[in-house]
């Protein structure tokens, strides 16, 4: 029987082309802007083969994410490959669909692998289930060559033994019983059939290795000298089933398919010293190796279950994230750049992808993924239009349909909820309108229902009651005290009589934005004719007038129209909701306006008739 057991790696078939190579990759970005020393080194190194190894026991949640996402950009950044191996000798805790949704999710959030069981590679296959074979021969191989050895312990035994030692006070450690029962011996219980496990013979010191985060690691816990509770740290390569573990598993495919950097969690810092006592122990040449920290909540605790759970499904259909804003965020928890911003597109992060990785665990904050929503969202609205290249810079996939499904639900369980909304026909019409209020606001969305209720204006025209409980005030402010400052309502509102004029063709942004500079010069003129004599012609008072009506004109609008909440600009607003609905809007804010001013006078009237 053949075993690849020597010290140099071997090499694929030519024939075969890895997935980047075929030009599936995604582009690249300018590398003219200067990289930080981590990432030159990184670069300098040369080709990198990383990889990510799940297993389908559950779905993608944010940690393995990360992990799959660094070893994808260093491989990316290096020009190397990146590949992908599914760990499925755990039959038991297999979930079904996890492996389908596994390709799922990395593919939306694009991180494409150039080696993996769906499109195969000169090293497969890659699902450990299929190469139990190959297990087998190596732990075979171990078994005799004296670095390992036959356990014919049962479960029942070991238990018993573990509670005995912790009566006892002693750690629950193997005691090694098995490890002295003569080759021969071992060997014919073997072929009768008795069950048993394959254990690695540790040796009395573990190699000390250098971690790229962490620097030179050691072993705590030194076996020179045996204590004398004879315990043992002898871990299982060989299950009785005739499944590798993942100590026997991970190095054998790592060293087979020719792996050069693990990125993997710090909760596995602890096993890379049994990991490469068998790199030892086979003659191989072992990768480089970089932990990286946990991922705790507010609190510094692990992850809770909301957070830690939270799948690719859920943050991309309930939560509405954004794939580029979900590997910029992730990025972002335990690496260290030297970029002036944060806002990173993939292309930036394979750009100035390192292995500056942060030594210690990082506390995850959700502020932080709805600020880059946003800035993701408003840079995907510069990119057009009509279409963006990539397909998942697309803000009518990512943030208008899912915008319009929350909407025809919700008017399907409460039709009255968004009058104005409903009122437009359905297809194209409610699509333009959506989509119009998605490219004026870009720079504020991050999910369909925060969007829809910071902009409900648009879809609900504001009340009588509503407009009166925050009645605005025709005031110039910041003017020379000789000016009228107060200026009647049914005044103020002759400036507003000609929008009717604009016809429903021209009714645009520009339009409306010279018609409102219209307005604020006629204010500013009127009020500049009450200065003195020796004022008039002062630019700097001049300036200040125009200043005051353009907040008093704009104010107004902002106010009528969507009863002073914050938004876009005023004209774009006007533009969106269309010309009969702004008159319809403005008319009836005029009307509060009056009933305002009528009340007011009836006020002052009645308090100087009681004064008399």
């Amino acid at each position: 029987m053949k075993l690849l057991l020597s010290a140099a790696r071997p090499t694929g078939s030519s024939l075969w082309i890895c997935r980047s190579c075929r030009g599936r990759g995604i582009k690249y970005a300018s590398t003219s802007a200067p990289l930080s020393t981590a990432a030159q080194q990184l670069r300098t190194d040369g080709p990198a083969r990383t990889r990510f190894a799940p297993s389908p026991t559950g779905y993608l949640h944010l940690g393995s994410l990360r992990t799959a996402l660094f070893n994808y950009l260093v491989a990316r950044a290096t020009g190397g490959q990146f590949l992908l191996r599914i760990e499925d000798t755990d039959q038991k805790r297999t979930v079904p669909d996890a492996e389908e949704r596994l390709y799922q999710d990395l593919e939306w959030a694009g991180i494409e692998w150039d080696e993996g069981p769906n499109i195969g590679g000169p090293y497969g296959p890659y699902k450990q289930s299929e190469r139990t074979a190959l297990y087998r021969e190596h732990a075979w191989h171990l078994l005799h060559s004296g670095h390992a050895y036959r356990c014919f312990c049962s479960p029942e035994d070991l238990n018993n033994r573990a509670k005995h030692r912790a009566a006892l006070g002693l750690p629950p450690d193997y005691d090694r019983k098995c490890a002295h029962i003569p080759k021969e011996e071992s060997d014919d219980r073997a072929a009768k059939g008795d069950a048993h496990v394959i254990r690695l013979l540790t040796p009395d010191k573990y190699p000390v290795f250098k971690d790229l985060v962490y620097g030179l690691v050691r072993q705590r816990k030194d076996f020179t000298t045996r204590p004398k509770d004879q315990s043992f740290d002898d871990p299982i390569l060989l299950k009785t089933d005739g499944f590798p573990t993942y100590h026997l598993a991970n190095v054998v495919d790592d060293h087979m398919m020719n792996i050069t950097h693990v990125i993997r969690g710090s909760e596995w810092m602890s096993s890379t010293h049994k990991h490469l006592a068998m790199y030892e122990a086979f003659g191989w040449t072992p990768p480089q190796f970089a932990h990286v920290g946990l991922l705790l909540d507010k609190d510094r605790q692990k992850l809770s279950k909301r957070l830690e759970s939270m799948s690719m499904t859920e943050l991309r259909d309930k939560k509405g994230i954004f794939p580029e804003t979900l590997t910029n965020f992730v990025a972002l928890l335990g690496w260290s750049h030297n970029v002036r911003s944060d806002v990173m597109s993939m292309e930036d992060l394979i750009k100035n992808a390192s292995l500056k990785f942060t030594k210690g665990d990082t506390v995850v904050s959700l502020e932080k993924l709805w600020f880059l929503q946003k800035r993701h969202a408003a840079r995907y609205a510069s990119l057009q239009p009509p279409k963006p290249s990539n397909p998942s810079h697309d803000l009518e996939e990512l943030a208008v349909k899912p915008i319009l499904k929350f909407l025809d639900n919700s008017a399907s369980h409460q039709p009255d909820r968004f009058p104005f909304y409903n009122a437009l026909p359905e297809g194209e019409a409610r699509f333009n309108f959506v989509r119009s209020i998605v490219w004026a606001d870009a720079q504020n969305y991050t999910d369909p229902e925060e969007f829809i209720s910071r902009n409900n204006y648009f879809f609900v025209s504001p009340t009588a009651e509503e407009l009166a409980s925050n009645a605005h005030h025709i005031k110039l402010h910041n003017v020379p005290s000789d000016l009228t400052h107060t200026i009647p309502s049914s005044s103020f509102l002759l400036f507003f009589q000609n929008i009717g004029e604009i016809p429903e063709q021209d009714w645009n942004k520009a339009v409306l934005k010279s018609w409102i500079t219209s307005i604020v010069d006629q204010g500013s003129m009127m009020s500049i004719g009450e200065l003195r004599k020796e004022e008039k012609g002062s630019e700097e008072l001049e300036a200040l007038v125009k200043k005051a009506w353009a907040k008093l004109v704009h104010g107004y609008i902002r106010w009528a129209i969507m009863a002073g909440r914050p938004g876009p600009d005023g004209s774009e607003i006007m533009r969106i909701l269309g010309r009969q609905e702004c008159l319809r809007r403005l008319d009836a804010a005029g009307k509060v306006l009056l009933a305002r001013e009528e009340e007011e006078s009836v006020v002052a009237k009645d308090g100087v008739e009681a004064g008399l």
